[in-house]
């Protein structure tokens, strides 16, 4: 298996991190780029009257978030450069699961890599997985990464 793109999805969490770590790694050791990818989605309604009779409108409640998001992004891919890793990095709103697949078959990527929370029981009944509707889906192989308790 030849692996050249590496698609990182990430929600800048400390899971996500730890996947993105591993996977300047596999990066270096194969000579592989890395496609950093964060996908965010908001049910954002039409508009919000506020107590003060003020509305709010979903360009005023989504423009700060994507900002946001964007500038993780920037900082996340000068990291993965100034570790010696060619990288570029993508910011979407859209849902994550069908996103990450998404891209990976847009990039033509080898590998996903990607963290996990590791939610169990109740808690991934009601908020399900991410990794594993990706790893379901995903036109390629996906390694799933779980931080190291702190």
């Amino acid at each position: 298996m030849q692996i050249r793109t590496i698609l990182v999805p990430t929600d800048f969490s400390p899971d996500a991190t730890a996947a993105l770590d591993l996977a300047v790694e596999l990066a270096r050791r194969f000579d592989a780029r890395i496609e950093l990818f964060h996908a965010y989605h908001l049910e954002v309604p039409p508009f919000y009257a506020g107590l003060g009779g003020d509305f709010t409108t979903p360009f005023d409640i989504v423009e700060p978030i994507r900002k946001e998001a964007e500038g993780a992004m920037e900082k996340l891919v000068a990291d993965v450069g100034a570790r010696g890793v060619e990288t570029k990095g993508r910011v979407v709103m859209e849902r994550a699961a069908a996103a990450i697949v998404d891209e990976a078959e847009r990039l033509g990527a080898d590998l996903v890599v990607l963290g996990t929370r590791g939610l169990t029981g109740l808690d991934h009944m009601l908020l399900g997985s991410t990794a594993e509707r990706v790893v379901r889906l995903a036109p390629c192989p996906v390694l799933t990464v779980k931080a190291k308790p702190a």
